[in-house]
């Protein structure tokens, strides 16, 4: 399948590929017999011209519908062909489930080294402010005859952390030449890097979150070593809400739920990965076919999020992932 990307790393100097730092925007179209986004897929044009391949891609002039897109943001330790391989890998399986979407990617810099995870958060606040300002609102902005574009985001680990200051940055910076009207439906964190103590009520990180979102949903499990307090490099030491969920005592904003995956994932004992490289207790997620049908009814939205069958209700806004 073709690849779309927003991407923004640096081009290694004298070769056709992406390194890990900060580079300016290239807009990618990269053609399913290529296994890594390279410089030379970069769509020449504005991004106009991106958006209409994107939508000539996915929905043919004949087939007039309506057209779902996902952000998907990659977490820390993420190469750019690894990246790919996780993108192409969700959109596969959201294809496979009925739901008619392109899945974008948004590749920010990492140094794709797990020891270097300072250096990566560094880059994610760099970045975070290209995601909202060079995609989701040239989408919003984007009309097309007899063809409305939904725009839903996805983030993993670190990329929910891209994703909170990409809001964050934005409404602060109030750009005179960016409308603030602009608004996604879902918005899916899993795995996320980010305090659990920010989702409190009224708790200011994330009300420019909620203020441009439709709904939250948060996949969080226990298992999850990556986001034990001992392997947050010293940069932050509060509870991960990617492995505690939403604080219980003073909840989100309703617009928030839980999904916790945690027996899900125990319920698989020895899990391995087919597709993608990474920390399984961390990933997991992205190969598990019970969490991409519980992500697809959440995508798709058609079903109210207390009767979607994959998950158990167990209280006010939290679930647990069917076992």
């Amino acid at each position: 399948m073709t690849s779309f990307i927003l991407c923004i790393r640096e081009r290694v100097a004298g070769v056709d590929r992406f390194g890990g730092r900060m580079g300016s925007i290239s807009y990618l179209k990269v053609p399913d017999s290529d296994k890594e986004p390279q410089p030379s897929h970069k769509i020449s044009g504005s991004v106009s011209q991106w958006l209409k391949e994107i939508v000539s891609h996915a929905n043919p002039p004949a087939e007039k519908k309506w057209l779902d897109v996902v952000f998907f943001v990659h977490g820390y330790n993420t190469d750019a062909k690894e990246a790919l391989v996780r993108q192409r890998l969700v959109e596969a399986e959201l294809l496979k489930r009925n739901f008619p979407c392109m899945v974008i990617g948004f590749d920010w810099p990492t140094a794709g080294n797990a020891a270097m995870y300072s250096y990566d958060r560094f880059e994610a606040q760099s970045a975070a402010s290209y995601l909202v300002k060079g995609g989701i609102i040239p989408f919003a902005r984007f009309t097309l005859k007899d063809c409305p574009v939904n725009v839903h985001l996805m983030a993993h680990s670190m990329g929910a952390f891209v994703v909170r200051e990409a809001f964050r940055s934005v409404d602060k910076g109030r750009d005179a030449n960016l409308a603030n009207d602009w608004r996604i439906g879902q918005l899916v964190l899993f795995a996320a890097d980010i305090s659990s103590n920010c989702f409190s009520l009224g708790n200011p990180d994330m009300l420019p979150v909620f203020r441009h979102c439709g709904r939250l949903t948060n996949y969080y499990s226990g298992h999850d070593e990556a986001l034990a307090a001992s392997n947050v490099k010293n940069i932050d030491f509060s509870s991960r809400v990617g492995r505690v969920g939403m604080p219980i005592r003073t909840p989100a904003n309703d617009k928030a739920l839980d999904v916790n995956c945690g027996p899900r994932y125990a319920a698989i004992p020895e899990r391995k990965f087919r597709t993608i490289d990474g920390m399984v207790s961390h990933s997991w997620y992205l190969e598990d076919e019970l969490w991409y049908d519980d992500l697809a009814y959440t995508l798709m939205g058609q079903l109210d999020r207390n009767v979607i069958p994959t998950r158990t209700f167990v209280g006010e806004n939290d679930f647990v992932l069917n076992s």
